[in-house]
């Protein structure tokens, strides 16, 4: 083994884990959002006909950029537990408001997490 030859072996690896760790990130962060975490306290989409929890996708529009998102005009009162004749009534067993919010805040915290797996420890 040459110098070279270690050199390329350690950045194939760096690439395979970077990847890892992006890809893993934005899998917990949708979790997070879809059906909560323990990473970030987030509690998940409140469940009525499951519609929105259900809505939540992600997409890959580049090879470095995630996209995680809902069509759904409901998504943003339903968050901010505050509809247009004021507070929402938590009416779900599971889930809760500010689900987006507190993966945000929480986000170092997963990449924290994926990292620490990633790397095997």
């Amino acid at each position: 083994m040459t110098f070279s030859d270690d050199l390329n072996r350690f950045s194939a690896t760096l690439e395979t884990r970077s990847r890892d760790v992006f890809v893993g990130v934005v899998e917990k962060a949708h979790e997070s959002i879809q059906t909560g975490s323990p990473i970030t306290g987030a509690p998940g989409q409140p469940v009525d006909t499951g519609a929105l929890r259900a809505s939540w996708q992600v997409e890959y529009p580049a090879a470095n950029e995630a996209l995680i998102s809902t069509n759904l005009e409901y998504a943003q009162p339903i968050e901010d537990g505050i509809g247009k004749h004021g507070p929402l009534q938590l009416r779900s067993a599971v889930g809760g408001w500010h689900s987006l919010k507190m993966t945000v805040a929480g986000f170092q915290r997963i990449v924290n997490h994926v990292t620490r797996e990633v790397a095997g420890e």
